[in-house]
């Protein structure tokens, strides 16, 4: 059978003239179609054998030769809003393991601020007042004990640097320890739990942190009941899926003093609306759902589709394989 063609469905200019001829050259003799406007897309969509990008399942009915779609998220969770796609045989992977350093650094720069009381700080610049935190009104993070949900890669990265701030760690996953391949164990002060035991992990942690992907489990994980399980001197944050948080809930608790605070870099709705009582809260911080972005995504994304489609060309196994059923 002739060789489908590579869609690369990505705006102009996200990837250079040089990334796609590196596309081209470890394709296999296979045709390279930049991505264009949706209506450009279309029209070559029954020729596509492979696909790469900021891919919209929606195209999926429509591409009886694709048999693998590379994306350039580690999330896979819209492709549960279609049914047909799920059903279709194609191979999904994502770019799961380029996020962790600028994950770590996105968490550790809010849960610091948290601790160290920056927003009062920037604020009292703001107004040319010299303000000064006394000992009592701050935080360490030596000694307090780090909870994180969906410790998978990103997870495995945090708990090395939480290690080094004296925090110890206890790592929750989706699959029972003895498979959980890949994560740092020992060596990074991290202990690995299934995710079952979530409420018996809860009462014993400072931070709480969320990095679940959304699927049909997971979407409201953390509720009413989890946040009431929680100490009120512990802190909440998400920089996942906003999907996985009952923000109602998640209010309520704010508002109850149930819980400390909360930081958040996503939300189950985005933009967060004006309306939300998220903004005006003292005990939050949050930042604008950019927690997995790095100066050079786009470069590290490439590299790992380029060793992909090395791989699928020489009929080798795959890396970061998505379970469609599943969603992650």
């Amino acid at each position: 059978m002739e060789k489908g063609i590579i869609l690369v469905a990505m705006p102009p200019g996200r990837i250079s003239g040089e990334g796609l001829e590196k596309i081209r050259l470890a394709g296999g003799g296979r045709e390279v179609i930049p991505g264009g406007s949706r209506e450009e897309t279309e029209k070559c969509l029954d020729r596509v054998e492979i696909a790469m990008g900021d891919f919209s399942f929606s195209l999926v009915p429509k591409m009886p030769r694709l048999t693998w779609v590379q994306l350039w998220s580690a999330g896979a969770d819209q492709l549960q809003r279609y049914p047909a796609a799920q059903e279709h045989p194609f191979v999904l992977t994502s770019a799961s393991g380029i996020h962790g350093p600028q994950m770590a650094e996105h968490f550790f720069g809010l849960y610091f601020a948290w601790n160290r009381r920056f927003s009062a700080a920037f604020a009292a610049r703001d107004r040319k007042e010299w303000r000064k935190i006394l000992n009592g009104g701050l935080l360490s993070a030596a000694g307090k004990t780090l909870l994180i949900a969906g410790c998978g890669a990103i997870g495995g990265t945090i708990a090395r640097a939480a290690a080094a701030f004296g925090m110890k760690v206890i790592g929750l996953r989706r699959r029972d320890p003895p498979d959980a391949a890949g994560v740092p164990g020992e060596a990074a002060g991290l202990r690995i739990a299934g995710i079952s035991r979530l409420k018996e992990f809860l009462p014993l942690a400072d931070v709480v942190l969320n990095i679940l992907p959304l699927t049909r489990d997971t979407a409201r994980f953390f509720g009413e009941e989890e946040f009431a399980l929680m100490k009120k001197s512990a802190l909440y944050a998400n920089i996942g899926r906003g999907g996985t948080t009952d923000e109602a809930a998640l209010i309520r608790a704010l508002e109850t003093k149930t819980i400390a605070g909360a930081i958040l870099d996503v939300f189950e709705k985005e933009p967060l609306p004006p309306e939300s009582p998220l903004w005006g809260m003292e005990n939050v911080i949050l930042t604008a759902h950019y927690a997995g972005l790095h100066p050079d995504y786009d470069a590290l994304a490439l590299e790992l589709a380029l060793d992909n489609l090395e791989r699928y060309v020489n009929g080798k196994p795959l890396r970061n394989v998505i379970d469609k059923t599943r969603g992650y």
